[in-house]
């Protein structure tokens, strides 16, 4: 693997191990510190399932499915000429699949404290792992649509 994936990946999974370090080291269970009002919170929770809580207190399905998929994408930069922009996606994926990953490991649940609300609307409580992982799913779905993804012949 490249350097450049590498360092993302590391800088990734780095950054979220440490903001949960902090946050969790520092707003307790249960409550909230608001950094902006109707907007943005700290709001440390244990989530023992995936996005939304599906597959709650089934943390041995979940890993195993993270380490397939993390197998499924070393599997595929195998074949993959990786541009800039495919670099930064699978980094920020497979980064975030680790943090993710070291919390239900270790932790047997994944820390999450970010709280946005919009207007009326609440969103699910995330960290930065989740973060990096949708965005980089989101620049790769939009590399592909765009036919953008070049492989290995």
């Amino acid at each position: 693997m490249k350097k450049r994936i590498v360092f993302i990946i590391l800088f990734i999974f780095g950054l979220d191990i440490l903001s949960k370090y902090l946050v969790f080291n520092h707003v307790e269970y249960g409550t909230s510190k608001v950094l902006i009002p109707n907007f943005f919170a700290l709001v440390p929770v244990k989530n023992t399932g995936a996005a939304f809580s599906f597959f709650s207190n089934n943390n041995l399905i979940l890993i195993l499915i993270s380490i397939l998929i993390l197998l499924y994408i070393l599997y595929t930069l195998k074949n993959l000429k990786l541009t800039k922009t495919t670099t930064i996606s699978y980094g920020l994926i497979i980064g975030g699949i680790f943090g993710n990953l070291y919390d239900r490991i270790f932790l047997r649940h994944v820390r999450d404290f970010i709280s946005l609300k919009f207007y009326k609307w609440d969103f699910a409580i995330f960290n930065i792992a989740d973060i990096a992982i949708v965005v980089g799913a989101i620049l790769l779905f939009i590399l592909m649509i765009r036919g953008k993804m070049k492989y290995d012949d």
